[in-house]
């Protein structure tokens, strides 16, 4: 599923809200996303160390291959 968010403090962001409503083509999940965004370990990890700026940096995908052996 695809997710896209819209502000709906503007008209037009509202009447394309409404549409989607009317039409059933889609899920109004509101502010609920960003409070039930709950990672598992790996996410979190994966997280921290981005923020660390321990990334692995590679020129191509043959380069990330001989970084991650």
């Amino acid at each position: 599923m695809t997710s896209v968010i819209i502000n709906e403090k503007t008209r037009k962001r509202r009447l394309i809200l409404d549409l989607m409503q009317e039409n059933g083509t889609g899920e109004i999940i509101g502010d609920k996303l960003k409070s039930d965004m709950i990672f598992n370990n790996t996410t979190l990890k994966a997280i921290n160390k981005a923020k660390e700026g321990k990334t692995i940096k590679c020129i191509d995908f043959g380069d990330y291959l001989n970084e991650v052996k």
